[in-house]
């Protein structure tokens, strides 16, 4: 009983000052201090003069794609690793020529041939026969100096025919 003699007085009192309150905002006049300038047309809006600098729709970052000019190694294939960390797992033959399963360090396996490029010092695939796999490649020794190196995957690691 006691709260609804107050929301009574609080809505009579709210709506006379509403009243008042509109009638007061009518009746102001307002005038602008500063006089309004247009720009003439040669000021309006802004021109980009692209003089001197970059495309800013081109990226900044250009990935090369493949090729051994400028092109980086991708992790994850054959030029990432290192030729002994590599295990022979099959080799099989169509027609004359010997193909080789290798499996990487990260548990992916590549098919290579004679030719193929393995190994981070650039080593060539020479000779793939029904047992091993010899691979070729070029290494710097402590002079500086260019040396061939010939490393042999085997097939069977211990097993003698």
């Amino acid at each position: 009983m006691i709260i609804s003699p107050v929301f009574y007085g609080c809505n009579k009192k709210a709506g006379t000052s509403t009243k008042a309150k509109t009638s007061a905002v009518e009746k102001i006049d307002v005038k602008p201090e500063m006089p309004v300038v247009e720009k003439p047309e040669s000021e309006k809006g802004y021109v980009y003069d692209p003089a001197g600098r970059r495309d800013p729709f081109v990226p900044l970052v250009v990935v090369s794609k493949g090729g051994k000019k400028g092109g980086s190694k991708i992790a994850g294939n054959l030029e990432s690793y290192d030729i002994g960390d590599f295990t022979a797992v099959a080799i099989a033959k169509k027609g004359s020529h010997y193909y080789a399963l290798l499996i990487a360090p990260d548990n992916k396996s590549y098919t290579v041939k004679e030719g193929t490029v393995i190994g981070l010092h650039n080593g060539k695939v020479v000779q793939i026969t029904s047992n091993n796999i010899l691979i070729k490649e070029y290494v710097e020794d402590y002079t500086g100096k260019q040396k061939s190196r010939e490393i042999f995957l085997e097939l069977h690691k211990g097993e003698v025919e």
